[in-house]
């Protein structure tokens, strides 16, 4: 008999998870208890800055010059992984991941190394975008079409010209939270890279409808009517405005949350069970009530109720002012200090933004996150008035 060695014990409890996952063995758990704290100063990284080595080497370079603690680093962008998967193909537009380079597995060794957290970012439900359909036939929108949501009108994202998708508030095709095999493959895929990689945190992002036009998909349906015995549609959405209309639409607005949340809490159980170490957070609509209503995230639930740690707000305002009034709404339904506060740089100047990360400081709340690191690559200059700006705001105090 062979003793095990750790990387080889390691190894063996890696397959033990592989397998737990395949067959669907992950059992119920709460996020209540974990020890994980919110950071302080933390930056989102779109996916193409993780490119290539020297790409990984810059993020992190910017990160420890600027004093960022956290990187939310974007991992599955497009139904697709910046990192060896089993479950999902590599992205269209960069062949050779992760085949020739590990994108994630790069960051997590150049930022762990200087002391800097990441937290693998997921794009959950908007899935696909471009013009063409992804090349990958096991990309979900080629394998599996009836997973995405449908329209009130009938429009079928998986099925229908992406022109008739996008619009104004639509950026492309969603995954319909509402199919078990939907909420069963985005936890796996998280799951996986729980397994796989040492990050800090699993940070989701669409994590919730295009609006409320969707999703109308015949499974929705089914299941509000096996519920209440009225159609979302012809008796709710279509009918006319009365008392008994307004009541469903109320059942309606919670029965789409609903599903959201089983989604959320799927993911939650499978990191309770892997690591309970890792941090759990989601980029969330930053009016708890439009969040809710428009987009199904009830992201003060998930608070209150420690299914996650924190939640950073997508607060992409011009005039400070707007964000302020947005924030102190919101955060006096849930602990401030489990609220990151999502700053928009890239629509921003640097003195505006610089005035928005004093925002999030004066209201209280944990840290303060900046949308994105491609503002400060693409723009010289623009990071070093920022820091500028913020060291002095922090002497003056």
């Amino acid at each position: 008999m062979h003793v095990l060695t750790c990387s080889c014990a390691a190894v063996w409890k890696r397959l033990f998870l592989a397998v737990a996952i395949c067959a669907g063995l992950i059992p119920s758990g709460s996020r209540t208890g974990s020890a994980a704290e919110p950071p302080r100063r933390c930056l989102w990284v779109i996916r193409d800055a993780i490119t290539t080595p020297a790409d990984v080497e810059t993020v992190v370079d910017c990160a420890v010059r600027y004093g960022y603690d956290a990187l939310f680093v974007q991992v599955r962008g497009r139904g697709d992984a910046y990192y060896k998967s089993y479950f999902v193909p590599g992205p269209d537009n960069f062949p050779d991941i992760p085949d020739a380079f590990d994108p994630l597995g790069a960051v997590i060794a150049s930022a762990h190394a200087r002391g800097i957290k990441v937290h693998a970012w997921f794009n959950m439900n908007y899935t696909w975008s471009d013009d063409h359909p992804p090349r990958s036939e096991d990309h979900a929108v080629n394998a599996h079409p009836e997973w995405f949501m449908v329209s009130v009108n009938g429009l079928k994202m998986g099925y229908c010209p992406i022109d008739s998708v996008r619009t104004k508030y639509v950026e492309g095709r969603y995954l319909s939270p509402a199919l078990e095999e939907v909420r069963s493959h985005l936890a796996r895929i998280i799951t996986e890279v729980l397994v796989s990689y040492d990050i800090d945190g699993v940070h989701l992002d669409y994590i919730r409808y295009p609006g409320r036009g969707y999703d109308f998909s015949d499974r929705m349906r089914l299941l509000f009517y096996e519920r209440y015995g009225v159609d979302p549609v012809m008796d709710v959405m279509k009918g006319k405005e009365d008392e008994a209309v307004l009541y469903f639409l109320e059942r309606w607005i919670d029965f789409r949350a609903e599903q959201i949340d089983k989604l959320v809490r799927s993911v939650a159980r499978r990191i309770a069970f892997v690591n309970r170490d890792v941090s759990f957070s989601a980029a969330v609509k930053p009016d708890v009530d439009e969040a809710y209503v428009e987009y199904g995230q009830n992201w003060a639930a998930w608070l209150n109720e420690g299914v996650m740690d924190f939640v950073v707000t997508m607060s992409y305002f011009r005039e400070t002012d707007v964000a302020r009034d947005i924030l102190l709404k919101s955060i006096g339904r849930v602990d401030k200090k489990k609220v990151i506060g999502g700053i928009g740089a890239y629509i921003l100047s640097p003195e505006k933004t610089a005035e928005q990360i004093r925002l999030m400081s004066d209201l209280g709340l944990a840290g303060y996150s900046i949308f994105s690191y491609a503002t400060f690559r693409d723009n010289p200059g623009f990071a070093d008035t920022v820091d500028t700006l913020v060291r002095r705001n922090r002497t003056s105090e």
